[in-house]
């Protein structure tokens, strides 16, 4: 782990490494209680070979499978510089656990994206600068086993879910976008050699032409040319929110995350010098994280977030006392105010908690849901 983040700082340290801050970038410090910032994992190699696309045989991605490509890292590491930046009246220079709490799914593309944020973060400095040599210094962090994750929930077994996604698959309106995609489905099965029939496998082959694109354009096959990009990426769309069609879709697959969100927050309020709650909270995670988080604020806008993609949420105490949660979203050097449904971009925090209320969840409560009676 750490061989991949020295690697990537002495290959990108002396590149363009600037974030582009603007004005609008900044906070001030008086004003902000915390942040949470919960990002995309960066650039990497296609998950899984495609049997007519040669380039996506595990032989051509030295890395594994599914892992981050040099790209990517440069992105974390560029992501962390930008929130240096913003957040540099919040986090002191100096690296502190009383100011961050990290953590990550138990993927190594979110781990390594992780580590490779702080490394931008958090440049060692005084005395934590213990090699000369290396602009780079050990920050923890936290995970547990995907399956167990209390917080990032997608891939935990809950039948109720597991039931209405099914639904979902199979309703009217899937039915009629695959039999209306018929002939580009018939199209990228000849391509592929893959048997297209439904959004998840356009889903499969955007990602895989994406990761290529990335890491070195000679790999995609002569009839990527040919591609529907526009209708790829709007099936792909489809697909993730497919994930979070109903209600009740959301409150599970969403809803782990906003209890944790705003159990932050409440502790956040109530702190003071001396408490251990940190000032930010980050967590790395995945594409179908952000776009269930997004879709279930009403925020979705139907295309899968980039690579390193950060949903940032600022609770901000005003002169006159009152707290304000303001959601960003952030893609490469664009950000984005987000009004959640139910509330407006300056959203005080009772309403945002409000707005959210059906859809947060406790995770003992959530346990209970998924394997109590499966009704809609």
């Amino acid at each position: 782990m750490i061989g991949v983040i020295v690697f990537a700082i002495i290959l990108f340290i002396n590149g363009d490494i600037d974030a582009a801050a603007t004005q609008k970038d900044y906070v001030k410090a008086e004003e902000l209680v915390t942040v949470v910032a919960l990002f995309r994992h960066g650039d990497r190699a296609p998950k899984v070979e495609i049997p007519a696309m040669k380039y996506s045989r595990t032989s051509y991605w030295p890395m594994g499978l599914g892992e981050l490509i040099p790209l990517g890292i440069q992105r974390e590491y560029k992501l962390g510089q930008w929130l240096r930046k913003r957040y540099n009246c919040l986090l002191s220079p100096i690296y502190s656990k009383s100011e961050l709490y990290v953590r990550s799914t138990d993927k190594d593309r979110a781990l390594m994206s992780a580590y490779a944020c702080l490394a931008g973060l958090y440049p060692p400095q005084g005395l934590q600068v213990w090699n000369d040599q290396l602009a780079w210094q050990p920050i923890p962090v936290h995970t547990i086993p995907r399956e167990i994750d209390d917080v990032i929930v997608e891939k935990r077994t809950c039948p109720k879910y597991s039931a209405l996604l099914n639904d979902t698959i199979n309703s009217d309106f899937f039915i009629s976008v695959n039999e209306e995609n018929a002939e580009f489905y018939k199209n990228m099965s000849e391509w592929t050699k893959l048997d297209v029939k439904d959004v998840e496998d356009i889903k499969l082959i955007k990602s895989t032409l994406t990761s290529m694109k990335n890491y070195n354009t000679s790999y995609l096959p002569h009839w990527e040319k040919f591609v529907d990009y526009n209708l790829l990426e709007y099936l792909t769309g489809l697909m993730y929110k497919r994930y979070t069609t109903t209600l009740t879709m959301k409150r599970l697959m969403a809803g782990p995350f906003f209890h944790y969100l705003f159990d932050h927050m409440d502790s956040s309020m109530s702190s003071n010098q001396s408490s251990s709650v940190p000032k930010m909270l980050m967590i790395s995670a995945h594409g179908t994280s952000l776009s269930i988080i997004l879709n279930s604020m009403g925020v979705f806008d139907g295309y899968l977030p980039d690579f390193a993609s950060t949903i940032l949420w600022e609770l901000k105490k005003m002169a006159s006392g009152q707290l304000f949660v303001h959601t960003y979203f952030k893609s490469d050097n664009n950000l984005k105010k987000l009004a959640i449904r139910g509330c407006e971009f300056n959203c005080t925090y009772e309403n945002f908690k409000s707005a959210m209320r059906n859809i947060t969840v406790d995770i003992d409560t959530w346990k209970e849901e998924c394997y109590g009676v499966i009704n809609k």
